[in-house]
């Protein structure tokens, strides 16, 4: 057995460094250690439970002029400084993501650019979707070029 009474001074410093760590770890869980919730592994990763990702996918025409289609992409991922908030005149995007297609694995349906928007909760989404005059007005600056636009929305780790 270990004698704790006779314990050399720098074993008790292991010991106590040791249970400090433990309890660090415990305490502020860093790394998930003590959560056996599956919401909150659900919820792990980009924003909160309330955050809505808003997917957009756009076929642009075969004859769409290459440049035109930069330059629509460019006003695309500028509306998450343009789309602002009507009452605070804030952007309310939390993040705006998006790129020309590059997989090998050929199920993109026709889809060759894809962008991922995410907002705070349903409310934002829908001003963004239903109302807010960059968004509306860079849908019909678009539209001469697009054949098709596939749109998913969901909230983060909302699966029925």
């Amino acid at each position: 057995m270990f004698d704790i009474v006779g314990a050399r001074p720098h074993v008790w410093r292991i010991v106590i460094f040791v249970v400090g760590l433990l309890t660090l770890f415990l305490f502020f869980d860093p790394i998930g250690f003590a959560s056996s919730s599956m919401d909150s592994i659900a919820n792990r990763g980009p924003g909160n439970a309330d955050t809505l990702t808003h997917i957009v996918m756009f076929q642009f025409k075969s004859d769409a002029d290459p440049a035109a289609i930069d330059v629509a992409c460019a006003r695309m991922m500028s509306l998450k400084d343009h789309c602002v908030a009507q009452n605070s005149k804030f952007p309310y995007i939390k993040s705006l993501t998006g790129g020309k297609d590059n997989s090998n694995e050929k199920l993109q349906h026709g889809a060759t650019h894809a962008f991922v928007v995410q907002f705070s909760n349903a409310d934002d989404r829908n001003y963004y979707v239903e109302r807010d005059p960059a968004h509306q007005a860079f849908k019909q600056e678009i539209e001469p070029l697009v054949e098709k636009t596939t749109v998913l929305d969901y909230t983060n780790g909302k699966f029925t």
